[in-house]
């Protein structure tokens, strides 16, 4: 019962590392491909946000969109 338990945790502690990786390489894919204003105009930065939870896309001309998944 024990081991069982140990496997479980961790499964889960590398399916929360696996989606934290894929989600942050979609975050700066997403970020830095649809800058407003074209790419000569705005900056990205990309980020976690505990409050509202998930990714956060931030450019210089807009205000910041945070999602769970991109």
């Amino acid at each position: 019962m024990k081991l069982r338990a140990v496997a479980v945790a961790c499964v889960l502690v590398v399916l929360t590392l696996a989606y934290v990786r894929v989600g942050w390489w979609r975050l700066e894919d997403a970020c830095q491909a649809d800058p407003p204003g074209g790419p000569a105009f705005a900056s990205a930065a990309t980020s976690w946000s505990w409050r509202p939870p998930g990714f956060t896309c931030e450019h210089d001309d807009e205000p910041p969109r945070t999602r769970l998944w991109w």
